[in-house]
């Protein structure tokens, strides 16, 4: 047998053996459970403490974050804006002008 077949085949066994091992501890690592927090009871009524999902929320310093959907057509805060809407979402109109405006060379 060829020296270099030999190699490509043992190098091929390898990856698949590394891609096997890969995808059988992606399928059985559990999903992170929610983060929740213990609230004390507000009423006298119930004695056990209530499990409340955290749900992050935007703060004013993210607000950069956020592209500018009523911008002006062209505009810079506009190209930020399509750059983060789906391509689905785009009319014809909108390509053009993000090709014209957008896209420097």
């Amino acid at each position: 047998m060829n020296k270099s077949l030999l190699i490509a085949l043992v190098a091929t066994v390898i990856g698949v053996c590394t891609l096997g091992v890969g995808l059988y501890i992606l399928a059985t690592t559990p999903a992170p459970a929610p983060e929740t927090t213990q609230v004390a009871p507000t009423d006298a009524s119930s004695s056990s403490p209530q499990s409340v999902a955290l749900v992050p929320q935007l703060r004013n310093s993210d607000a950069s974050l956020v592209p500018d959907t009523q911008a002006e057509p062209g505009t810079e805060p506009w190209c930020d804006a399509m750059m983060a809407t789906p391509d689905g979402n785009w009319s014809d109109s909108d390509a053009r002008l993000f090709s014209k405006h957008c896209i420097y060379e």
